[in-house]
């Protein structure tokens, strides 16, 4: 069954792929949802999007130096952290 990402994750998908980041997309779903593994540099991360209704639920990005971590759930803080996206890491 391929991923098919409503309007908002599709959109948030392109967002991190402008972003500079490599987003991995699995074949087949974990249990109900795709967990998307994300990377740029010195940042790693998930963003998870539900395998039924295509919604993205939620993200988590960490900053490899410091082990800094910003997460969220729902389209709305998603776009919020990635809005808050410094390009050298976050502080502590």
């Amino acid at each position: 069954m391929p991923m098919r990402p409503n309007r908002t994750a599709a959109q948030i998908i392109n967002r991190l792929r402008e972003a500079g980041f490599t987003v991995n997309i699995p074949d087949e779903p974990y249990r109900r949802i795709y967990q998307l593994r994300l990377s740029r540099g010195l940042y790693f991360g998930t963003l998870d999007i539900s395998a039924d209704k295509g919604r993205a639920l939620r993200i988590s990005l960490t900053w490899q130096p410091n082990g800094s971590n910003r997460k969220g759930s729902g389209a709305s803080e998603i776009i919020g952290v990635l809005n808050c996206l410094p390009e050298h890491g976050w502080a502590n």
